[in-house]
């Protein structure tokens, strides 16, 4: 190592690398100002739920800060964002492609009009929530289409479109606060989890799929079988769309503390779904803008097609307020009666009953995803279980929240496992689209679960240590 042997610090836990097993990896740290960095924000790398080789694990925000300077770390962060948007923009990109290739194999406009389309204004006293449907109506399967089919590779965006796309993805981000948990680099994760649960929906392992079989018919039992989410582009953009930008404006603090300080914003959503309703609000004002126009025309070039958009957006991002025990009861409900019920007691036709099943999956997808920090590999899960912990407890030292999360943390988690994160799971893999994600996803969170209830409590104990010698220090270089 030349001298440097000092620089490399061991991770405390081991990686687990795709097609290599669990890893030993290592921190970089590069002097002082490293030290620093590597314990903040700025240097803490992506991990998406496939992000686990151990090349990632060294930043290179730390291992290119040689120069001293005293912004480094605000110019880190800002690199890291950039990073973010051109990915989020390639995932988005990728989606319109093959929003366009179906398009084109129907036969259907592909582009529309140059102007907005704009969904009606609400009726005075509604809300956001109130537009939340019982189900979406998904296209049929189109036999057409599916024998037509264009490879979206084969396609390029014009150029006015990617333009629009990339600013609006970057005004997205910038929407974002600065907190530790609900901020951009929380969004994209939760986008990255999105991304790979619809890439891991597949038809069940014993349809015989063999070279003989008609590519058409293949594609119509992969339909029947996802409820029809894997024949539409359009739904799988709308559902990474809505990861993007559930938690735009976040706070910092719940709904419950919005409410209870009486804020502009909970009267105006009548203290229901308060962060996501205003998330959506403002997702939507600025995608109907009119130098926009271009991108809305390319993701929905007629009315319904818009409609259709709005509708799985809306219950997508409301589907992420997993706090509210009414509206938790109500996609209770809804679960039961698209799975457990038998078809005659809903007394309504066969499609119905797959529209059904297809929007409650959406949603238990995108809530899944919101969580999925929790269904991963353990350094993951303590990571994102560390900002969120970061996040509650300046919000009790600001005078937010009534109680010190130091308090109830380890009882809490155990509870959030045990009552929501492994149900959770555990309904995506009884829903039966998911393939290997489903398992992968329980078996994950029954392993932190028992991480955590083995070594809760001292993390919790090394959490509060942290942060108050991080605070310490703040405020001994105010005082300088």
């Amino acid at each position: 190592m030349a001298g440097k042997a000092k620089w490399i610090k061991p991770r405390e836990d081991r990686v687990v690398a795709k097609g290599k097993g669990e890893l030993s990896t290592f921190w970089l740290e590069c002097g002082e100002k490293s030290k620093r960095s590597s314990s903040s924000e700025s240097a803490d790398e992506t991990e998406y739920p496939e992000d686990t080789s151990a090349a990632s694990e060294v930043s290179s925000d730390v291992a290119f800060n040689t120069t001293g300077d005293e912004d480094f770390a605000l110019r880190s962060i800002s690199a890291k964002v950039s990073r973010l948007i051109d990915w989020n923009v390639d995932v988005l990109s990728r989606l319109l492609k093959q929003i366009l290739a179906r398009r084109m194999a129907e036969g259907s406009m592909v582009v529309g009009t140059s102007m907005p389309l704009r969904i009606p204004s609400r009726a005075p006293g509604k809300t956001i929530l109130d537009e939340v449907e019982d189900y979406i109506i998904l296209p049929r399967f189109d036999p057409k289409a599916a024998k037509h089919q264009i490879d979206p590779d084969s396609i390029d965006l014009d150029p006015d479109t990617e333009a629009q796309l990339y600013e609006y993805v970057s005004t997205v981000a910038s929407l974002y606060q600065d907190n530790p948990f609900h901020n951009f680099e929380h969004a994209s994760h939760i986008t990255m989890s999105v991304v790979k649960l619809l890439s891991r929906i597949v038809a069940p392992t014993d349809l015989d799929f063999d070279n003989s079989k008609d590519e058409a018919v293949k594609t119509k039992t992969l339909h029947d079988h996802t409820y029809g989410i894997t024949s539409d582009p359009l739904t799988q953009f709308a559902c990474v769309f809505s990861a993007l930008i559930h938690d735009i404006d976040h706070s910092g603090v719940p709904n419950v503390q919005l409410i209870k300080e009486n804020s502009r914003i909970a009267k105006y959503y009548k203290e229901k779904s308060v962060a996501e309703q205003n998330s959506v609000d403002l997702a939507w004002e600025l995608l109907t803008e009119d130098n926009y126009s271009r991108l809305v025309a390319t993701i929905c070039p007629t009315g319904s097609e818009l409609k259709r958009f709005r509708q799985l957006v809306v219950n997508s991002v409301m589907a992420t307020d997993v706090m509210d025990k009414d509206l938790k009861e109500i996609r209770n409900g809804r679960w039961d009666r698209a799975f457990a019920e038998p078809l005659s007691s809903l007394s309504k036709s066969p499609r119905e009953s797959v529209n059904r099943k297809a929007t409650i999956v959406i949603e238990h997808l995108i809530q899944a995803s919101d969580v999925a920090h929790t269904m991963q590999h353990w350094h993951i899960y303590r990571k994102w279980n560390e900002r969120l912990f970061r996040e509650m407890y300046v919000a009790y030292e600001l005078g937010r929240a009534e109680k010190n999360p130091a308090d109830f943390w380890y009882e809490g988690e155990l509870g959030f496992l045990d009552y929501y994160i492994i149900p959770l799971a555990k309904k995506l893999k009884d829903c039966g689209v998911f393939g290997v994600s489903s398992d992968e996803y329980l078996n994950y969170a029954v392993k932190n679960r028992s991480e955590w209830e083995t070594r809760g409590r001292d993390i919790v104990v090394e959490m509060i240590t942290a942060f108050r010698k991080k605070e310490e220090k703040h405020k001994s270089i105010m005082c300088q």
